[in-house]
């Protein structure tokens, strides 16, 4: 499992698809590097463009307490299904802020 920090691509620059883009490319690279499954925190109507959906915490735990549960996204970039994971993962220390959850 891999965690995607959150997109951002400049004010002048949104509506054409960059982040969409740089998303799907990021994926396709930790496909090649045997990534099954990639997670996000953010907006469905945005990641969902892309192939994330809304995953349960009974399903795979977030690293810290959702302040907004249907933010918890996952795509499965080797094939089409997620699978449960046991444990609570963790972050690296630039998202490892509770504030950010």
């Amino acid at each position: 499992m891999f965690l995607l920090s959150p997109v951002a691509v400049a004010t002048d620059c949104q509506r054409q698809g960059i982040g969409q883009k740089l998303i799907q490319f990021g994926c396709d690279k930790l496909a090649e590097q045997n990534v099954s499954l990639v997670m996000t925190y953010g907006d469905i109507n945005f990641y969902g463009k892309v192939g994330f959906s809304v995953v349960s915490e009974e399903i795979i735990q977030a690293p810290h307490n959702l302040s907004y549960p249907k933010g918890w996204l996952a795509k499965p970039v080797l094939d089409d299904e997620i699978l449960p994971i046991t444990g609570k993962p963790s972050c690296l220390k630039p998202l490892d802020n509770p504030q950010l959850w």
